[in-house]
């Protein structure tokens, strides 16, 4: 790519990779051209080959942007330490919602990435597909406390449950304003404290409700 990309002020690089994750995830790699691209963000199509030689260059700029931001925003779990499950997950929205503010379809290219089908960009992909997660499950597992659970053995699947949850609760805002998509965070609150009605022990959830 052109070096000069990172010359231009903060906010147009900002729109660039913000057209480019809108387009993208709306469509496959195939059929997202860089002429809408250069009309989402509003420069001309030449430009927008200026600074980057080929559809292929913009879209890997792209993806391993999107994986700085997500590592920028992941939380660091110290190995020795126990932690509330719920906190975790809170941690977890709280850090998606700082990338949403800022890149509201950064995560649906994510995820259409990783199901990209076209096989000379998914063989360049495949090798950074394991570092696309913020919290790994496995990780997010290894430090939950386990006591606070009426069933440990439950947890894993209620991780992917809330999971799951949590990206229902998020899907289709990317074009609201921050109001609304506080809204579904709220929401999504509302049905993380009826999780922990369910599968927490009474005497943690006195502890909880007298913070």
């Amino acid at each position: 790519m052109n070096q000069s990309y990172f010359q231009l002020p903060l906010d147009k690089q900002k729109n660039l990779i913000n057209a480019g994750y809108k387009v993208f995830a709306v469509s496959p790699y195939n059929k997202a051209s860089m002429l809408s691209i250069s009309m989402e963000a509003g420069i001309s199509k030449s430009l927008l080959f200026y600074y980057f030689r080929n559809k292929e260059e913009y879209y890997l700029f792209l993806f391993h942007t999107a994986i700085e931001f997500i590592n920028e925003h992941k939380v660091q779990l110290k190995g020795e330490k126990v932690y509330d499950f719920f906190d975790l997950i809170n941690m977890k929205i709280q850090g998606r919602m700082k990338i949403i503010a800022e890149y509201p379809y950064l995560y649906k290219f994510i995820t259409r990435a990783y199901y990209e089908t076209n096989e000379g960009i998914k063989s360049k992909l495949d090798e950074k597909k394991r570092i696309i997660m913020s919290i790994e499950e496995e990780e997010f597992l290894k430090v939950v406390d386990y006591n606070k659970f009426k069933n440990p053995s439950h947890v894993a699947i209620l991780l992917k449950l809330v999971l799951s949850v949590a990206e229902g609760v998020m899907r289709g805002r990317e074009d609201l304003n921050t109001e609304k998509i506080l809204q579904g965070v709220r929401e999504f609150e509302v049905m993380m404290e009826s999780l922990k009605k369910h599968y927490y022990k009474e005497g943690y959830l006195s502890l909880v409700e007298g913070r």
